[in-house]
Order: C-alpha cells, then sequence, then structure tokens
C-alpha cells in the first residue's frame, strides 16, 4: 500500500530548518492558517512569506499561499503557488523524508498536533453557510485526512502520490487563469489518487461543459453525487440543456 494524499504533508512540516528556525517557522505557518480562516488573506500572504523565509521547504506554506491568492483573486500566483508545494513534495520525498514516518514519536506528536488544529477550529466556527465556514471545513477534512493516513503509516516505505488535494488546488488556479487542459489534467490527477473526491468530480464537469462534452460531463456528475458532493442545480441544468441541443449522430 503506498502512502498517499497528505500523509507527508505532516513530515513536511518537521523537515526543514532545524531548532529554533524550524519552531518559528511552524508558528508563521499556524499564523497564516488562522488569518486564512479569518479571511485576512493579505495578512496570511506575509505570514505564509514569512515561514518560507525560514524554510523554503515548508510545503504547507506554499499551499496556503496558493489559497491565499486564490481568495485574492491573484490565479498566476496561486498556480505558481502549487506549483511549488507539489515540487517540493516530491523533493523531500526524493530526499528520503517518508522515512520520518517510521519514527513512532514524530508521527504521534505531529497526530496530537493536527488533532489540536481540529479543536480549536471547531472552537471558533465561522456564520454557518458562509465562504469562511466552507474553508474551515476544508482545513478539518484535510487535518482528518492527514491523522487519518499517518495512523496507516506505520512500516510504509513506498513512495508517496502527489496529494490529491493539492492536485484539485492547482487544478481550480489553473481553471481561473484560463488554463482549461491545464486544469483538466491536475482534476484527472486528483481523481486517480482519490475517485472518491466528488468536488474533483463536480469541477471537471465543469471543464468538460467548457470544452463541447456534455455526455462525460453528466457521468462526473453522477460521480460527484454519489461519493455525497452537492453539484450545483445550475451546472446540472446547463449539461442538460447541451444534452438536450446536441445534434444527432448521423443514420448509419
Amino acid at each position: 500500500m503506498t502512502v498517499t494524499a497528505w500523509a507527508l504533508a505532516g513530515a513536511l512540516l518537521l523537515a526543514g530548518a532545524p531548532g529554533s528556525d524550524q519552531r518559528l517557522a511552524e508558528s508563521k505557518l499556524k499564523q497564516g492558517q488562522e488569518l486564512l480562516r479569518d479571511e485576512r488573506f493579505e495578512q496570511a500572504v506575509e505570514a505564509f512569506r514569512g515561514a518560507l523565509r525560514l524554510d523554503p521547504l515548508l510545503m504547507m506554506a506554499h499551499y496556503g499561499l496558493g489559497q491565499a491568492h486564490m481568495a485574492l483573486r491573484e490565479y498566476p500566483a496561486a498556480v505558481s503557488d502549487f506549483q511549488r508545494a507539489r515540487e517540493v513534495f516530491l523533493q523531500l520525498v526524493s530526499l528520503g523524508v517518508s522515512k520520518r514516518l517510521d519514527d513512532d514519536q514524530a508521527r504521534d506528536d505531529q497526530v496530537r498536533m493536527l488533532q489540536e488544529r481540529i479543536r480549536e477550529t471547531r472552537a471558533q466556527p465561522a456564520p454557518a453557510n458562509s465562504s469562511a465556514a466552507r474553508r474551515q471545513e476544508t482545513l478539518i477534512q484535510q487535518w482528518e485526512l492527514e491523522i487519518a493516513t499517518l495512523q496507516r503509516s506505520q512500516g510504509q516505505t513506498n513512495a508517496p502520490e502527489v496529494p490529491a488535494g493539492l492536485s484539485l488546488r492547482l487544478g481550480s488556479a489553473h481553471f481561473r487563469n484560463g488554463q482549461l487542459a491545464d486544469a483538466e489534467r491536475e482534476y484527472r490527477a486528483a481523481i486517480t489518487v482519490n475517485p472518491r473526491l466528488g468536488e474533483a468530480h463536480n469541477n471537471l464537469a465543469v471543464v468538460l461543459l467548457l470544452t463541447g462534452r456534455a455526455a462525460e460531463a453528466k457521468e462526473e456528475v453522477r460521480l460527484a453525487e454519489k461519493a455525497g458532493f452537492k453539484v450545483p442545480t445550475g451546472l446540472v441544468a446547463d449539461i442538460d440543456s447541451a444534452l438536450a441541443t446536441a445534434p444527432s449522430p448521423p443514420p448509419r
């Protein structure tokens, strides 16, 4: 079994700059995540950049920077951030950082840290149905996935796959930047790693519809709903309309 999704992200938080610099980098990372949750996006950018000045290999800081730039609608920057997060992930894998997952104490410490972040986030809920609440839930799901995979990682030595969530976010950055082919590639990469990632199926359906493949988009909507994702009714209606107006195939 391979180590997938965000399992290595925990190890990446432990990698890079040693001692006090690493602790300060992790503190700035946490500050940036809190600012992101509070929709203080420009301040979050500065916090993440501060973390990366101390530890350029802090993958989650690159990821957070991409999230902040997405919120600020600075899509080319977001593409660059998520691409750098992926590069760092693969670089650390090649350096053997995944072996840190065999360290029981490091793994247990990381699980406890993630559990504490979940408790802190749930203790300060954002207004129901707000964009901040959706971001909070995304963070919590990410951390829960990290915990689950870390707890399964003991004794696993195969190289991890690029996290599905990272491919998903990179796909969305490409989409907002008008790069539909790149967005499609990243959404499909996310689905390959996690076939039950409903948001990836939903977003792929949008790309397929915009590129004239309504029948394929309909199937992706079905898979998104099967995974428990709430597909916008407008997207369903647009796909059905495209299918209804599609030319009939020529007679044989």
